[in-house]
């Protein structure tokens, strides 16, 4: 029964994105981020989501390269408060009068994740598990986003959940929210001198250097789902620092062929091939150390007299195609993070700065993911398959420029069927009454038992951030009004916590990948 009274929901939402449609010219949308910067392997920013009926507010990791919606559950932290908010709050499907499910119980959402990117035999060693459905979204200020898949997480050794960008975008376009199936993303730095953005339908011309936009096509996977990938023909480190971010100029490349990467923000660090990454961090002092973390960490070593090279060192990429155009990565800006407990082998007290670069073991799984994207302007366009890439002007102190992305009108949704006119026979209407009666019946006693359910959950609440700003449109683009949780200059960073995960039996349903689950889930 409870897809039927969720059809209802469906319908009204349904009916809500064809007015949209109605329109004129739809606007783009800015993201809002919180002020919190969070994660144990360093601060990251997180994008501020409202998901379900009534809005529950997240904060979830932007994952460019993710179909869906991965919100943390208080199933994830066993209920506890310190655990809920440390991981951006929490969203609880079950008190969404929009969630629709799609299955029955519990599969690995993990096999979604970046676009079937794997290094080192696992999807960057992520266990997502949980239930996936659809809910009404809200972000950038634009509510009631309609079918938008969700992935409600229950357990997970990530920190936050993850804001995955390519249904979101569609679904926006398909609505006529945005005016293309765009999208363009910074990370933004931990420092909080460089704050992150996110826009959709459009991008911010004022956040890159004018010449340095790199295009190249999305490649699709063998589900269809495009992934970016570029062939990284010319690597180089320089220890004394360009003179000019918009040249370089340098004697040995570290790449001894060309080498195809992917592009994505799922994962903080940069995945090279151990001779890389070995010879990048014996150039600034740091030591590959196999207790801390579990898989091993490059940490700096302080009193190395190569670490003075970390303040002026600079990594630059070129890549096939783009012409003479080079893209830095300064490492005082991009790799300036430090491991937190409850990482293994780290004392609480005592944080460990590390070099955000780890090896493979097969070349060709090679990815750049936040650490490398927080110098860069990264675009998506899923009209015309492509993506871009810039320098991100580190000096610049423009106001946003924001440039609207159009695209061919969507198709209009489809709309629920007009009742029959044909009279109905009286067999027929004593046949509806009598199911009327019985719908009605069930129906107060799912009410009841749901307003049951919520009065023994109450006794438990969880914990959730400021109510939502106001929103309103200005100059063509969605804000939202600034508040007390919005960043307006240095970022702060959330103490740490323990990543609890409940301990319970699993099945994995059959078109996961996996045929059982041997044990439990780990904590």
């Amino acid at each position: 029964m409870r897809r039927t009274f969720t059809t209802f929901a469906g319908f009204t939402a349904l009916a809500a994105a064809v007015a949209q449609q109605t329109s004129s010219v739809p606007d783009i949308a800015v993201a809002q981020f919180g002020q919190v910067w969070y994660g144990p392997d360093g601060p990251w920013s997180a994008a501020e989501v409202e998901v379900g009926t009534p809005p529950q507010k997240v904060y979830l990791t932007v994952a460019t390269l993710q179909d869906t919606i991965l919100p943390i559950t208080p199933d994830a932290c066993n209920g506890i408060k310190a655990c809920i908010e440390g991981r951006g709050y929490s969203y609880n499907q079950t008190s969404s009068s929009t969630w629709m499910p799609t299955a029955d119980r519990d599969t690995e959402l993990g096999a979604d994740m970046s676009a079937g990117v794997i290094v080192n035999g696992q999807a960057y060693g992520i266990e997502v598990r949980g239930v996936p459905g659809q809910d009404t979204v809200s972000i950038g200020g634009i509510p009631g986003i309609a079918n938008v898949s969700v992935g409600a997480i229950r357990s997970t050794r990530i920190n936050n959940g993850l804001l995955g960008l390519r249904n979101i975008t569609q679904q926006m376009y398909q609505q006529r929210i945005i005016p293309s199936p765009s999208w363009a993303y910074n990370t933004g730095s931990g420092d909080g001198l460089r704050l992150p953005q996110l826009v959709f339908g459009g991008y911010d011309k004022s956040k890159y250097l004018p010449g340095s936009v790199q295009n190249h096509t999305m490649v699709p996977i063998d589900s269809g789902r495009p992934t970016m990938k570029a062939t990284l023909d010319y690597f180089f480190l320089n220890i004394t620092g360009p003179t000019d971010r918009r040249s370089f100029k340098t004697n040995s490349s570290l790449l001894t062929e060309p080498l195809e990467v992917t592009i994505d923000s799922s994962t903080p660090y940069c995945w090279l091939p151990r001779a890389i990454t070995d010879r990048i961090a014996q150039s600034v002092g740091a030591v590959w150390n196999e207790s801390i973390g579990g898989s091993g960490y490059y940490i700096y070593n302080l009193s190395s007299p190569a670490y003075k090279n970390l303040e002026t060192s600079t990594l630059a990429f070129h890549f096939n195609g783009t012409g003479d155009s080079w893209l830095f990565n300064s490492l005082t800006v991009s790799h300036w993070l430090f491991l937190a407990a409850p990482t293994e082998g780290v004392d609480p007290a005592s944080p460990l700065r590390y070099l955000p670069l780890r090896p493979v073991d097969n070349a060709s799984r090679s990815v750049l993911g936040r650490a490398f994207l927080q110098q860069i302007y990264l675009t998506a366009n899923y009209n015309t398959n492509q993506f871009s890439m810039a320098q991100i002007d580190l000096d610049s102190q423009s106001a946003a420029q924001y440039v609207r992305v159009d695209a061919p009108v969507p198709p209009p949704l489809p709309t629920p069927s007009p009742p029959s006119s044909k009279k109905l026979a009286d067999g027929a209407i004593a046949g509806i009454a009598i199911g009327v009666v019985a719908f009605v019946a069930i129906l107060l006693g799912l009410l009841f038992w749901q307003a049951k359910k919520r009065r023994k959950s109450a006794d438990q609440p969880v914990p959730t951030p400021p109510d939502a700003d106001k929103v309103y449109p200005k100059d063509g683009v969605y804000y939202r009004e600034l508040s007390a949780d919005n960043l307006g200059g240095q970022g702060r960073m959330i103490p740490p916590v323990e990543l609890y995960a409940p301990t319970y039996p699993v099945e994995v349903s059959g078109d996961s990948g996996i045929d059982k689950i041997q044990g439990e889930v780990n904590k």
